[in-house]
């Protein structure tokens, strides 16, 4: 099934709402091999974490908040961590499945997943997210920027479980674009500005660039 795509020409408006029936998966177990091998999460941008940042924009959002990741430098910020149900390391396909059936974020209907390195991410995403998955009664809503997809800015029905096992146990694993091909998969096409809010920090320069961002 190929994905709809939906075209949002103007600004998105709007006030920021809390939207129940969503919880959040934080993505916060990748290796940081470009970071020098530190934990991302950790690392500080101003006077907060990465992580803390993420949490801070998120925790109007959403219901309950999980994060996913290694649970001996994670245990000290006072959210459930989730580890990959997984043995060889997937990437945040694993901690999306790993989410999926996690008894204390599966309450949900619709999971939401964000990386822990995207500070900036919108205070309005969910709300913005969730009506178009909703009143399309799609699998997965998935933001687009700047014509990319933003695939771990996503918001995703829990019906997906199974579909999200297959593409993780494939012996060609491609990650997030087939999966999204495969499924019910609508786009929003977020509004580009001067600061983009699904800026990732992979790496010492990109820290700088956010950190001048923040004296702006």
């Amino acid at each position: 099934m190929k994905p709809r795509v939906l075209t949002l020409p103007q600004p998105l408006g709007g006030t920021v709402v809390t939207v129940t029936n969503v919880n959040v998966m934080i993505l916060a177990g990748g290796r940081s091999s470009r970071m020098g091998g530190a934990n991302k999460a950790l690392i500080p941008l101003g006077a907060q974490t990465l992580l803390e940042r993420v949490i801070k924009r998120l925790e109007s959002q959403v219901d309950r908040i999980a994060i996913s990741g290694d649970p001996k430098s994670l245990s000290d910020l006072g959210y459930p961590i989730v580890q990959d149900r997984v043995t060889k390391f997937s990437g945040p396909l694993a901690g999306l499945y790993s989410a999926l059936i996690d008894p204390y974020l599966n309450t949900a209907e619709y999971l939401l997943l964000a990386p822990c390195d995207g500070p900036f991410v919108p205070k309005n995403l969910v709300s913005e997210l969730y009506p178009l998955i909703t009143n399309c009664n799609a699998d997965v809503a998935c933001v687009r920027y700047e014509s990319v997809a933003q695939a771990t800015f996503s918001l995703w029905h829990k019906r997906t479980i199974t579909a999200v096992k297959s593409a993780l146990l494939s012996d060609h694993n491609g990650g997030f674009k087939p999966l999204l091909s495969k499924l019910n998969t609508v786009y929003l096409d977020w509004p580009e500005s001067p600061i983009n809010p699904f800026f990732n920090i992979n790496t010492p320069e990109d820290l700088n660039v956010a950190e001048k961002i923040l004296c702006l």
